[in-house]
């Protein structure tokens, strides 16, 4: 099986300072989704504490497709979603990106300077236009053997289905 990870700007009409979570969902439902989040996350023994912003991603995919250009794709990966749920840096934050790629051994001046022309945003704009166009609109987003989509945080069984059912097909 092969995967391919897509960047997908989740919420592209917040500032790049993010948009606070109680205005955005209210408090009541921030407060119930913050609850889930840390629930869901201790059954699979992940750290994952949602942060008081709703953030903008821009910066930080196009800080993971400099990476994937230089192949350390994973490497950024897996940093800058445990910087993020760890809550140990800004991922709309320059300075923490270029921290974070520097420390997976990229260039971080060459980083910065992907970042700060926008490198990226063409291929950011053009993937979530494609996605849209296949109905997707939420992370997590799944699609496995081109025609099975599975959208947001879904249980094991869930995916255990799809794929049972694709190696039925074959």
């Amino acid at each position: 099986m092969r995967v391919s990870w897509v960047p997908f700007e989740l919420h592209p009409e917040a500032p790049p300072e993010g948009i606070p979570r109680e205005a955005y969902f209210g408090r009541a439902r921030s407060e119930q989704a913050r609850d889930h989040l840390r629930t869901v996350s201790a059954d699979v023994g992940l750290t994952m504490e949602s942060r008081d912003v709703i953030i903008n991603s821009r910066r930080a995919l196009g800080a993971a497709e400099f990476a994937r250009e230089q192949g350390r794709f994973e490497e950024m990966h897996h940093a800058l979603f445990k910087a993020h749920w760890e809550r140990t840096a800004k991922l709309e934050d320059v300075d923490d990106l270029v921290r974070i790629g520097t420390g997976i051994g990229l260039d971080g001046e060459q980083l910065r300077e992907a970042i700060a022309e926008g490198r990226y945003e063409d291929l950011i704009d053009e993937s979530r236009r494609e996605a849209e166009s296949v109905g997707i609109n939420a992370i997590p987003a799944h699609i496995f053997g081109r025609r099975y989509l599975v959208v947001g945080a879904q249980p094991y069984d869930t995916f255990k289905q799809v794929l049972d059912r694709l190696r039925s097909e074959s």
